[in-house]
């Protein structure tokens, strides 16, 4: 990656960084950004939202790794939560 990020997206010779910089990027490009300020507003609060849940919910699955030690376990662990929900 050239500054030693990931995820980036490359377009025309100009390179962007930041996985919700990225997103939101490609939503406005795909017409899912909005069509008046009102919806973009929107859909940048979903975006945070999702991004505050994301946020809170790593630690708690990271930690279960952790305790696991190997991604089959882990992901299995995650499965059994999903599906209980």
């Amino acid at each position: 990656s050239p500054w030693g990020h990931l995820p980036w997206l490359e377009i025309d010779d100009k390179v962007l960084t930041q996985s919700w910089a990225i997103a939101r990027y490609l939503a406005r490009q795909f017409g899912y950004a909005g069509k008046t300020p009102f919806e973009c507003a929107q859909v940048d609060a979903l975006a945070d939202q999702f991004k505050d849940y994301w946020n809170e919910t790593v630690p708690f699955f990271y930690s279960m790794y952790l305790k696991h030690n190997d991604m089959a376990s882990y992901f299995s662990s995650i499965n059994k939560i999903c599906l209980s929900l």
